[in-house]
């Protein structure tokens, strides 16, 4: 008698970041774009993260994608979306079904987000979990994952692959991603974000990471 072979669930987890205004228009933000807010410091990225989900989705149109972000520091802003809101609007633009779009608004930051995953592993019994972020941001994830105390359970509880966009949109159109992220990799935003980055991967392993620090930003 054959048995039937378990289908394996895999799910895209895409933090979000920074949203901007154009011309009423709430959306993402590009590489290197100038926009008004504060702490922006004019790097994120954060478009690149939804394109790079798109290309992952025509590569296995049953995958599903998680879109995580609340208002997060932008919350005193009247009438802004959630950021996940922003994404899935942004990733059905790019031909996504909105079917396989899951949104996650709670959070607003970067550990709210993985805290929050832990319970959608467990809700969807996600098999493998790619967690896709930008590059820069990548190392401070692992970081958490692997020394808070509350986040370790997702290594057990899952099998997590750690993806780059920035990666994953040189592989799909390198012409077209080269110059814009090797412009951003060389800009002196680049410099003051890996550094505050790895002062925060510090921070977590010393133990002198203050989450509530944190807790009304959602920078991604």
């Amino acid at each position: 008698m054959k048995t039937t072979k378990q289908k394996i669930k895999t799910g895209i987890f895409v933090l979000g970041g920074w949203l901007t205004n154009d011309n009423g228009k709430w959306r993402t933000v590009n590489y290197l774009e100038k926009i008004k807010a504060k702490e922006s410091g004019g790097l994120y990225g954060d478009r690149l993260r939804v394109i790079a989900a798109s290309y992952l989705y025509y590569q296995n149109p049953e995958i599903e994608i998680i879109v995580s972000g609340g208002k997060g520091q932008l919350a005193g802003i009247k009438n802004i979306p959630n950021v996940a809101e922003v994404m899935r609007y942004e990733l059905i633009e790019l031909k996504v079904p909105s079917k396989n779009i899951l949104l996650e608004t709670k959070s607003g930051n970067t550990y709210e987000q993985l805290a929050e995953l832990k319970k959608i592993v467990n809700k969807l019994k996600l098999d493998n979990v790619i967690i896709l972020s930008n590059q820069y941001h990548l190392s401070r994830i692992k970081a958490m994952i692997k020394y808070l105390s509350e986040l370790k359970p997702l290594l057990k509880i899952t099998k997590i692959q750690f993806k780059s966009a920035e990666e994953i949109c040189l592989k799909h159109d390198k012409n077209k991603w080269q110059t814009l992220i090797n412009k951003a990799n060389k800009s002196k935003q680049m410099r003051e974000t890996i550094k505050l980055e790895k002062q925060g991967i510090k921070q977590i392993k010393n133990g002198t990471y203050n989450l509530k620090k944190y807790a009304h930003k959602n920078r991604g």
